[in-house]
């Protein structure tokens, strides 16, 4: 049996494939690679623990326990909205994205490991020959830098827009707070009225039956009766709606037993005279411009090409070889000119889109400021006039008929209808005085200027050849 031996030059090939094979498994372990974990996700068992009030942080918990036997105020609604309102909630996890992006911004590209393999047909050295090589893209254009800073700028896009949302979140809880105190005051006007009516109802009975009022006349005030309890079941149930609206706007369960203070909406709203620095909607506007001038600066720079080198090591011809590759692009057909024309386009509507944020808010805040005048005079027209004369008159009414004297049905029912009419329209009235100031304020924005960090303008980054 003839036995068959492997030169030394075979054997040096058959060591270096696996060799390098063995190495490139290597260096992917070395760099630490994640791993893919599978979660579930388990939305029956979360909406349980959401009505059973379990899902909620501990600051959240304390503050309704501090509220535990006493009615919770509008600005302690704002301050559990921010904890707990579920777009908040999903907005500030987001927010984490663009975080994420930052951090891992700039960074290198991973290098390449590759393989020439060539097979001599003819001649002397004929056989397999074998070079490992290193792909490695140098940055020397300097878009690393860059990248970080564009990325830094979507940060403070998020938070600028986070911030904005806390704000609109605010006046957003406080509106339905004072949106269930006008339905809780209309509700209670309504019963009360009901109440009056069921009372004058006994002394028309009574007049009826002395032929003292004639059945017709009568008849209108259980038509009214009747009605009045139909309109009442009516404000009850926009009642209940105005509270699961409540607690949805603050991010609690709708069967959270929690008092609220009707009186609350009789408290006008603090709207500070100076002006701010810069509204929230503006900030936006500015963070999502300074963005758009990072991505074009970015763009403009990545029509320089990188330095793209291949070290490599291999063996030919018996003689072992290092080889070093080297290739830039050309940035003579494609230049990236797309992506800089998008960006430049970019740009341009996000400054308009800014200067619009401008002119908005100048028109919003002095819209707010007519409404809030208007409501103010219907309110002292009906607190001060209208209401003192519509009470005189039901009153001048109701005593003349429990005198015994002579009274005309329709004024008495009339009388009776334009009294609850005139405390439904001051409790209108006041609503629309919180909702105007409530307006007001959050035009004005917060008094203290959202802690925005910005980009890091000056920070230092490689400049392109």
């Amino acid at each position: 049996m003839q036995h068959l031996k492997s030169s030394p030059r075979q054997a040096r090939q058959h060591i270096i494939l696996p060799t390098l094979f063995t190495a490139s498994a290597a260096i992917a372990l070395a760099t630490g690679c994640r791993s893919y974990t599978p979660r579930a996700i388990d939305l029956a068992a979360h909406r349980e623990a959401f009505l059973a009030g379990a899902t909620m942080p501990d600051e959240a918990r304390d503050e309704l326990a501090a509220a535990a036997g006493a009615s919770l105020s509008p600005d302690a609604a704002e301050e559990l909205a921010l904890l707990l309102h579920p777009t908040l909630r999903v907005a500030r996890w987001r927010a984490g994205i663009a975080q994420a992006t930052a951090d891992n911004a700039g960074l290198w590209a991973d290098p390449t490991l590759g393989f020439d393999l060539t097979r001599i047909l003819e001649g002397p050295s004929k056989g397999w020959e074998l070079i490992g090589s290193v792909g490695l893209t140098i940055p020397v254009s300097g878009r690393l830098g860059l990248e970080k800073r564009r990325a830094e700028s979507m940060v403070d896009a998020e938070r600028a827009r986070l911030a904005l949302l806390e704000w609109e979140t605010r006046a957003a809880a406080r509106r339905a707070y004072m949106t269930w105190c006008a339905a809780h005051a209309a509700c209670a006007e309504e019963r009360a009225f009901t109440e009056r009516l069921a009372s004058i109802l006994r002394l028309v009975d009574m007049l009826e039956t002395r032929g003292e009022l004639a059945r017709a006349e009568a008849r209108l005030f259980r038509i009214e009766a009747i009605e009045a309890r139909a309109k009442l079941a009516a404000l009850e149930s926009e009642l209940a709606i105005a509270r699961t609206d409540l607690l949805r706007a603050i991010g609690l369960a709708p069967t959270t037993d929690l008092a609220f203070d009707p009186g609350a909406i009789e408290t006008t709203v603090a709207v500070a005279d100076e002006a701010v620095r810069e509204h929230p909607r503006l900030a936006v506007a500015r963070a999502e411009y300074e963005a758009a001038e990072r991505t074009l600066e970015l763009e403009v720079r990545r029509q320089y090409p990188d330095l793209e080198i291949g070290p490599g090591y291999g063996e030919q011809d018996g003689d072992r070889q290092f080889v070093l590759g080297l290739g830039v692009a050309l940035p003579i057909l494609n230049a990236n000119r797309q992506a800089i024309l998008e960006a430049e386009a970019a740009r341009e509507a996000a400054r308009v889109a800014a200067e619009a944020e401008v002119e908005s808010l100048v028109s919003e805040a002095l819209r707010a400021r007519i409404a809030l005048d208007a409501a103010r005079i219907r309110h002292e027209a009906i607190d001060r006039e209208i209401l003192p004369m519509v009470e005189a008159q039901t009153e001048d009414v109701r005593r003349l008929a429990e005198l015994g004297g002579e009274i005309d049905a329709l004024i008495l029912l009339d009388s009776l209808k334009r009294g609850r009419d005139a405390r439904l329209a001051r409790a209108d009235a006041v609503r629309g005085m919180r909702f105007a100031e409530i307006e007001l304020r959050t035009l004005r924005g917060p008094e203290v200027e959202p802690d925005i960090e910005p980009s890091d303008e000056s920070a230092s980054e490689e400049e392109h050849p």
